[in-house]
Parts: C-alpha cells; structure tokens; sequence
C-alpha cells in the first residue's frame, strides 16, 4: 500500500491520540456510529487526526474480526463504514504485518539472504 503514512509521535502527541481513541471508543459505546465518534473529536492538526482516524478503524476491525471472529461485512454494518473502506484497512494492516515480520527477521538474522528471488 503505497499511500501508508506512519509517524514516531512527540509526547503531546501521543497524549493526543490516546485521548482521542478513547473518546471515540467511548462513543461508540454511547451509541455513535463510527463516523459521528470520529466527528465528535477535536484534533486540530488535520496529518495527526487522519492518522488518529485510520488507526481508530484499525482497532476496532482487529477487535470485532480478529479478536471476535466477526466477519467483515458484519463489521462494515455494525461501524456504518462501506465495506471498500474496510478491505483497504485490512490491506493495510497486513501489510504491516508483512512488513514487521520482514523487520524482525533481518534483525535476527543479519547474515541471511533476504529478498524475492
């Protein structure tokens, strides 16, 4: 996924998004559909809210599909998000997880051959 965006967060950041998370997370349990929790947040940095945004929707498919075994367009209804809103995340984090396996082994095996061939 080529339009990734990952950021090392300053400390005022990251108090930042960890409010922000809770508050939507709090809002969903209020009764907010995904979307009116996110809007309901105040982020005055538009590139830290968009990051807050996609990983908000990152946390809440790996608890409901991987951590619940929901099924992904049951998630979609249940988040009022549109299912292709949904794939892309997923696409996303795997790639993410590629890219940590991937990490990991070049870390704990410097000397070993890496690569596609």
């Amino acid at each position: 996924m080529a339009d990734v965006r990952y950021k090392q967060y300053t400390e005022e950041e990251g108090r930042m998004y960890d409010s922000a998370i809770s508050r939507i997370r709090e809002g969903m349990k209020n009764g907010l559909s995904f979307q009116e929790a996110c809007a309901a947040i105040e982020v005055g940095d538009a590139e830290l809210r968009g990051l807050i945004l996609d990983d908000a929707l990152k946390i809440m498919i790996a608890e409901m599909h991987f951590g619940k075994g929901i099924l992904l367009p049951q998630v979609a209804g249940l988040l009022k998000v549109p299912m292709d809103k949904i794939s892309t995340a997923v696409a996303e984090m795997l790639d993410d997880v590629g890219a940590t396996a991937a990490e990991l082994y070049r870390q704990k095996n410097p000397d070993a051959p890496f690569g596609n061939a």
